[in-house]
């Protein structure tokens, strides 16, 4: 139609009006408001989008600076010193308390450890005289603090198969083939205290002893940890000892050279420095909601682009209501975060005294602990039990910020929305195509009827200037 129209243009035929553009022009006339309006919900759909993203951001930076607090053990702020390190180690929970302690270490719990008879190599077949079972199998009695563990059954009667049949039992004795240089002997180890001491016997299967098969003298007896604790002393079946000293675990190492002094000291400048990151991490969510929900904001790309939008309200009270409400596991005297000096101004900005802190933290230490991890570690979002101040928030944080939560299916919903004016622009576009063609076959239809009727008229005004030409001759 366009080559048509251009044609009868350049034959001068026509009427002379550029049917092409005014078919376009009527076209864009109806086309660009309806584009345009399409194009703004995409961009508002767009950035919300991003906003409903900002969101999710500064929610994970929160449930960041809530985790630092959430653990009985992000209050382990005992910090042990030891005169004496080599002989043993200390660590001390949440639950310690500030001390000086003597320790003297006389000696550390060993287990006994009893060596077989000597073989010639790992592969020597042990004379087992008169087996009552299958092949040359035979068995080793385990008896452990005068208590029988039962039977060991060796079905491959070599020192190697020894071995690897007492491993294999796990009744609480281990087993090592070592190359004495003269030999090959296998030797046994219990564990730790006097009352672990072990006896191991053969049996052929009949009641006799398999001959060479022999527990001798113990290389090194069981016996009971002994140390003094302020003077006193006590005794432990392992050198792993969490029962004499409240919330510290001593780790006997070796001898102490006369007595080794222990202070327990309080370090509380990283619990209030973890305080302080969620001051500032409560904060900055509460700008980004801010930001987001303010039409007259100028930060590019998220200024205002959630105004109106009750999301932002339904979150910003659901994390409020996170600092402001008692603790699911309050103490007699701390029982919310106010008690520690945290509180909200009339902007909605979090405060922090940090001298009602430093007061809540020398004289109920422990409250303090448990009302924001409730004393507890490593808890699971689906878990019933309390959690605390801040082992509540991660939960409701993580819950908000799940696929299925308010926050993605809003911007799951957006998405969608896109996909929607998208399709919308191609059903236009389609159809400005069909009215550009219609108006282009009705003006091509025009321009024809113009074009006859200028032809008529012009031989017309030929024919009557002959006519004249011949009457005036």
């Amino acid at each position: 139609m366009a080559t048509t129209s251009n044609i009868v243009n350049t034959l001068g035929a026509g009427s002379g009006i550029d049917i092409k553009g005014l078919a376009q022009s009527l076209v864009d006339a109806e086309k660009t408001p309806k584009k345009e309006r399409i194009d703004a919900k995409i961009a508002q759909s767009e950035a919300k989008i991003t906003g409903y993203s900002a969101i999710k951001y500064a929610l994970s930076e929160l449930k960041t600076a809530f985790g630092k607090l959430n653990d009985a053990s992000d209050f382990s702020s005992i910090k042990p010193s030891n005169t004496q390190p080599a002989a043993f180690g200390v660590t001390a929970s949440s639950t310690a308390e500030a001390g000086s302690y003597s320790i003297e270490v006389l000696h550390t719990a060993l287990a006994q450890r009893t060596p077989s008879s000597i073989f010639v190599d790992r592969a020597e077949q042990l004379n087992v005289v008169s087996p009552a079972t299958t092949g040359t199998a035979f068995s080793l009695n385990l008896s452990v603090g005068g208590v029988s563990k039962g039977a060991i059954n060796v079905t491959n009667p070599t020192p190697a198969g020894m071995v690897s049949a007492i491993n294999g039992a796990k009744l609480g004795v281990t087993a090592q083939l070592i190359n004495t240089g003269n030999g090959y002997q296998v030797v046994v180890t219990g564990e730790t205290g006097a009352d672990q001491a072990f006896s191991l016997t053969s049996d052929d299967g009949t009641g006799t002893a398999v001959s060479g098969v022999e527990f001798g003298v113990d290389l090194q007896s069981a016996t009971n940890a002994s140390f003094k604790v302020n003077g006193l002393t006590v005794s432990r079946s392992n050198n792993t000892v969490t029962d004499v000293i409240d919330g510290v675990t001593l780790d006997l190492y070796a001898n102490t050279t006369g007595a080794a002094r222990l202070d327990l000291n309080r370090d509380t400048a990283g619990i209030k420095d973890n305080i302080k990151g969620l001051v500032t991490a409560y904060n900055d969510f509460e700008e980004s909601l801010k930001v987001l929900g303010d039409r007259s904001s100028e930060v590019k790309d998220f200024g205002g682009v959630l105004a109106g939008e009750s999301l932002l309200e339904s979150v910003r009270s659901q994390v409020r209501a996170m600092v402001t409400n008692n603790s699911s596991t309050p103490g007699t005297h701390i029982k919310a975060a106010r008690d520690v000096g945290l509180s909200l101004d009339r902007y909605g900005k979090l405060n922090l005294d940090e001298g009602k802190l430093d007061t809540a933290l020398q004289n109920n230490f422990g409250e303090v602990s448990t009302l924001f991890s409730a004393g507890t570690n490593n808890q699971s979002i689906y878990s019933p039990a309390p959690a605390g101040l801040a082992g509540d928030a991660i939960n409701k944080i993580e819950k908000m910020l799940l696929s299925n939560g308010n926050i993605a299916t809003q911007s799951a919903n957006a998405t969608t929305k896109i996909a929607q004016y998208k399709e919308e622009l191609v059903t236009l576009e389609a159809r400005m195509e069909k009215m550009l063609n219609r108006y282009m076959s009705q003006f091509s239809v025009m321009e024809s009827i113009v074009g006859n009727s200028n032809s008529t008229r012009e031989g017309l005004t030929s024919t009557f200037k002959g006519m004249m030409a011949a009457y005036n001759n």
